[in-house]
């Protein structure tokens, strides 16, 4: 007698496609992927970063868009639905002075539970210096504060005492496909229950 699968697979394949983050317009993104100790991958690349890119066009809102249309694709695997895989985006670009490489914002995202494709939006959020004078300083020196973990933005520890700033938005594109999770005893929802948010970039 053969015994059933004891784990399911979540496949996630799609793009990072672009970002606004207002005034700046060189920019380029780090990811990584962030999930629970019951989680490994199969394969594909668990991190990576995008091309620099110079900000074009106008959305409807305003702004313009940095276009990267960076490829993604990762099969991970478990037991247990705990600790759901997110993925993290950090935005570097140039600030007004010139100066490269700044950190303009961290954002991370839970990857759908429904299978098909998303469209989702990462508002993201840079960490401030804890007092007015050091705002200043960092400004001044172009030293911004950094999180010392990458993966910090997907942990719920420490958030509480971290001063942040919201700010840009990175727009991912993913198509999610679900196996063998019904058959460990989940509930799959269809796409149609999933909240449809509007676009921050307008309609492109």
């Amino acid at each position: 007698m053969s015994s059933g699968p004891s784990h399911f697979v979540v496949m996630a394949t799609g793009q990072i496609e672009g970002a606004k983050f207002e005034g700046h317009d060189s920019l380029y993104c780090r990811y990584a992927f962030s999930m629970g100790e019951d989680w490994t991958v199969m394969k594909g690349v668990e991190e990576g970063i995008t091309q620099l890119s110079s900000a074009s066009g106008a959305s409807a809102e305003g702004g313009h868009v940095a276009v990267w249309n960076f490829p993604i694709d990762v099969t991970f695997r478990s037991t247990c639905a705990h600790g759901w895989p997110q993925i993290i985006v950090s935005v570097y670009g140039t600030d007004t002075f010139g100066r490269s490489d700044m950190i303009l914002g961290y954002g991370a995202i839970h990857l759908p539970i429904a299978p098909g494709r998303h469209e989702l939006y990462v508002n993201t959020f840079r960490p401030l210096a804890s007092s007015l004078i050091g705002r200043l300083q960092s400004w001044l020196s172009g030293m911004r504060p950094e999180f010392i973990d990458s993966l910090f933005p997907s942990k719920s520890q420490g958030r509480d005492v971290t001063r942040v700033q919201s700010f840009g938005t990175v727009k991912v594109v993913l198509d999610v496909t679900l196996q063998g999770l019904e058959t460990l005893g989940y509930a799959t929802v269809s796409q149609q229950t999933v909240a449809r948010l509007s676009s921050p970039f307008g309609a492109r």
